[in-house]
């Protein structure tokens, strides 16, 4: 493992563009906590703060892989820019809107405006992947560091947040995501892959990446497996409010991270013999069985511990769709098909965090955990009954895929 990733870090602007990928990519791990404090703090309802956060999310997944498909065509640096100037605007209208007592219809158009202009950028660093690391074994640790490292983003945004929100307000917490938006994605922007990325029209396809059936099947498992992210999402904050301890929200959310991040490790660390999609299967049943456990949780000191558990199987999940992806994408359309991924993910975690909101209100933050176990129990089947298609790996592959796996 440490020999794959020094080979990586020692491509010459590897390291800068990993980190500014990270900073670009932090306000994703702060938006929902950040806005589910603030309406919630406004409107006194988790109900009205998880469609706050399912409606930034929901706008954020449609708007997403439009922004892709442009990137696919003009490029990284004149689509990142703008959208991150729009959002940071956005975001501060929101806090406006919100502070001068507006209707929840209107908070809520406004959360989903600001997050319809989510600059694209985790499309556009999966999309480098490919031109940085080259095939192979390579890509596929860079992926496995891209999952692992994002962990990052999940960890430090919810601890960001939550001391923001209380040595300061919520509306603080949000103006915070507006101008780490603006300056992450400057920075990402201004590396030296991201700014001499130039999509060919010529090597585009002509076709959407949506005309993968393959990607299709897939998406249609990420959007199911990401309703776990938006029930824990809502979940761990409605235990540590209902437990007087608001400022506990970052935390248990921190730890969640944290254990991805170590299941993410381990998963790379691992010579893979079995072929993806069965591997597919096998960590959708991992992050099922990992949270299933904090529906039981009715003490604040149990979270803790549980909440570490629940994320074990957050990153090595992700790292195999990223694989995944990359390998059923069209040929000239990997932003697209990535941004896909990330709308796909996110839709369910709107999904999660919208019905885990409502499941909170009337039977506590276990109904939300059980929405999300739920959903990737039935990406799991889906994926089972799907691996013909899924699988870019014919059966007749395998043994060269072990092959692999094991050099």
């Amino acid at each position: 493992m440490i020999t794959r990733y020094r080979a990586l870090f020692s491509i010459p602007g590897f390291t800068r563009l990993l980190v500014s990928s990270v900073l670009g990519r932090l306000p994703s791990g702060m938006f929902s906590l950040a806005i589910l404090l603030f309406v919630r703090g406004r409107t006194d309802s988790f109900l009205a703060a998880g469609v706050a956060v399912g409606a930034f999310s929901l706008a954020g997944a449609l708007a997403g892989p439009l922004l892709g498909a442009v990137v696919d065509r003009i490029g990284q640096t004149r689509v990142l820019l703008p959208a991150a100037l729009v959002q940071g605007t956005l975001l501060a209208a929101l806090v406006a809107t919100g502070q001068t007592g507006a209707p929840v219809a209107v908070v809520v158009a406004m959360a989903a405006l600001a997050g319809a202009a989510q600059p694209p950028i985790a499309g556009c660093i999966r999309a480098l992947w490919s031109q940085v690391a080259g095939d192979g074994e390579a890509l596929e640790t860079a992926y496995a560091l891209d999952a692992t490292t994002q962990e990052v983003i999940w960890t430090l945004g919810p601890l960001l947040v939550g001391s923001t929100a209380v040595l300061l307000s919520p509306a603080a917490a949000v103006i915070a995501c507006a101008v780490i938006t603006v300056a992450g994605t400057a920075f990402f922007a201004a590396s030296k892959f991201s700014s001499g990325w130039h999509a060919s029209t010529r090597d585009r396809s002509r076709v959407s990446a949506l005309a993968s059936s393959g990607l299709r099947a897939l998406l249609a498992t990420a959007l199911l497996a990401g309703a776990v992210i938006g029930a824990v999402e809502v979940g761990l904050p409605a235990l540590a409010v209902a437990h007087h301890a608001r400022w506990a929200s970052g935390v248990l959310l921190a730890l969640f991270s944290i254990g991805s991040m170590a299941g993410g490790i381990a998963y790379s660390a691992i010579s893979w013999q079995r072929p993806i999609g069965l591997r597919y299967m096998g960590l959708l049943l991992a992050m099922a069985a990992c949270v299933a456990p904090l529906i039981a949780a009715h003490a604040l000191a149990a979270a803790y511990p549980l909440a570490a558990l629940a994320g074990l199987g957050m990153a090595p999940m992700l790292s195999c769709q990223f694989s995944l992806v990359g390998a059923l994408a069209p040929e000239g359309s990997a932003t697209e098909a990535f941004t896909w991924h990330r709308g796909a993910t996110i839709a369910g975690s709107a999904v999660g965090s919208t019905l885990g909101g409502s499941l909170i209100d009337a039977h506590g933050a276990a109904g939300a955990f059980a929405l999300g176990c739920a959903g990737v129990a039935l990406a799991c089947l889906l994926a089972t009954l799907w691996r013909g298609r899924i699988d870019p790996t014919p059966p007749s592959a395998s043994l060269g895929a072990t092959a692999l796996a094991q050099q």
